[in-house]
């Protein structure tokens, strides 16, 4: 019954959309005769002027003489009395006229009745795509209660199965045991996982944070205690006090500072201030910044082409300093540590800037050059040495590069020394 009532409906429209087409016919019919009319007219009255009076004139008086038959018919031009400037028998004319006028009356009804007869039809035939659409459609949206007895109750089902899950089990899922909601079984059980991993990757940051910040403020502390029992009389005592005291607040300052470029950039408020510039210009003055800090290594400069991004020139000088910092830490005075900057061509052939800091150090395991740029992530041998660092530095760099849709190379061997390699894109 329903089919019958959608054919009804679907005829309808087509009937309605014919009949607007049909009169849109007519219409341009009626103009397109009348136009012809008056041109024809228009034609005739000066072609007869200029051949019996050199010109058209169209004040003078004209006259049609309708005499008993078409033919008879005589056009007057002047008409005084019985006097006139020319007359012409018109008759002929008209009569051909008109014969032409009834052939192309003739076609454009039978036009109107095929299009009046037939065209309902052609309305439903080109409108068929659509009706099929919009049949699949609700084919599809019945088909989950009517079709594949798809009822509202696994609906509840999932709704309860989804307040019930208890997200702080690290194994916890949902499950329906459904073929149905395996879809959607498996997408939120993805979306779970990657909000635990989120989760957990807050949680160490903060734990981390916390143990790092904890550390310095507990050696200031136990300097601050060990000033007020023995640092009044004992002026090594003092000495040794103040300095382990600016090394930890130093230290302690560099620490949050990081912490909150990292917050910031995580949360999208760093902004970044991009424009053309020359990466052989900013490599060149950290190499020469490096030269006047650091008098401990020695550091060679080498150019392989000129390099054009699109950057922040001050945070791509940043990233580089923290690389040479780190490189720095891990090499022995007296070794070389080569900033190198330039072009190379990819397997397009395409010339690709980069940058890359090479040193002599002591290298990394492969485990450790997995975890290079974890928040936090010291190897094992440094983690307890002088130059551990905040282990922050090499985040900072990556999240810089990140942002300049860059990525890293890394090359790295245990004692033999590392090269980290930043490729940029153009």
């Amino acid at each position: 019954m329903s089919e019958k009532k959608e054919e009804k409906r679907v005829t309808s429209i087509a009937r309605k959309i014919n009949l607007n087409n049909v009169l849109e016919l007519i219409w341009s019919y009626l103009i397109i005769d009348i136009l012809i009319c008056l041109v024809v007219a228009a034609v005739a009255v000066y072609g007869l002027d200029v051949e019996y009076i050199g010109s058209l004139d169209i004040t003078l008086p004209r006259n049609i003489t309708l005499g008993k038959t078409i033919r008879d018919t005589i056009y007057e031009v002047g008409y005084i009395g019985t006097s006139s400037y020319y007359s012409v028998e018109i008759g002929r004319w008209l009569a051909w006229l008109i014969n032409g006028g009834i052939i192309i009356l003739v076609m454009e009804l039978i036009d109107i009745l095929k299009k009046i007869t037939r065209g309902t039809y052609r309305v439903r035939r080109e409108l068929s795509p659509l009706n099929e659409l919009a049949k699949k459609a609700r084919e599809l949206s019945e088909m989950a209660f009517e079709t594949s007895g798809f009822d509202e109750k696994k609906y509840h089902d999932l709704e309860d199965a989804i307040s019930s899950l208890s997200v702080d089990k690290e194994d916890a899922k949902l499950k329906m045991n459904d073929k149905e909601l395996q879809g959607i079984e498996n997408a939120l059980n993805d979306l779970i996982d990657r909000m635990r991993a989120s989760y957990r990757q807050q949680v160490q940051f903060v734990s981390d944070a916390s143990h790092e910040l904890r550390t310095p403020i507990a050696v200031i502390q136990g300097y601050v205690n060990m000033l007020d029992r023995w640092g009044k009389d004992d002026e090594a005592i003092l000495i040794e006090s103040i300095d382990a005291i600016k090394n930890e607040a130093s230290h302690m300052q560099k620490l949050v500072e990081q912490l909150l470029f990292l917050a910031r950039g995580d949360s999208n408020r760093q902004v970044l201030d991009k424009k053309i510039c020359s990466l052989n210009d900013i490599m060149r003055e950290v190499y020469e910044e490096s030269l006047m800090i650091d008098e401990e290594h020695h550091y060679i400069y080498e150019e392989k082409g000129e390099a054009k991004v699109l950057a922040d020139a001050d945070m791509l000088k940043q990233s580089v300093r923290i690389l040479i910092d780190n490189a720095a830490k891990y090499t022995a005075k007296g070794q070389d540590i080569i900033i190198r900057v330039g072009v190379f061509n990819n397997e397009k052939m395409i010339d690709v800037p980069f940058y890359e800091i090479q040193d002599d150090g002591i290298g990394m395991k492969k485990q450790d050059v997995e975890r290079a740029f974890d928040r936090f992530y010291r190897a094992d041998e440094v983690r307890n040495s002088k130059t551990g660092g905040t282990g922050l530095g090499l985040a900072i760099a990556k999240w810089i590069v990140d942002k300049h849709n860059g990525y890293y190379e890394i090359i790295s061997r245990e004692g033999l020394g590392s090269r980290f390699r930043v490729v940029l894109p153009q």
